[in-house]
C-alpha cells in the first residue's frame, strides 16, 4: 500500500481547475474584448466618447466624539 502524496494530489487538482478555467473563461474574455471595441467603435460614430467622470468624496468633517 502506498502513501499519500499530497503535494502530487494538489498539483494535480490545480492542473485540473487551471485547465477548466482557461477552457470556459478564454472565450467569454474574447467575447467581452470584442464587446468593448465595437462599444468604442459606436461611440466614435456617434461622437459621443466622453471620458469617464470622476467622482470626488469629501474627506470627513465630523468631529470626533
Amino acid at each position: 500500500m502506498s502513501s499519500f502524496d499530497g503535494k502530487a494530489f494538489g498539483a494535480e487538482v490545480v492542473g485540473i481547475v487551471k485547465d477548466y478555467l482557461e477552457r470556459n473563461i478564454t472565450p467569454v474574455a474574447a467575447r467581452l474584448d470584442a464587446l468593448d471595441a465595437r462599444l468604442l467603435l459606436l461611440e466614435a460614430q456617434a461622437g459621443t466618447t466622453k471620458a469617464k467622470p470622476t467622482i470626488r468624496i469629501a474627506a470627513g468633517s465630523r468631529t470626533a466624539d
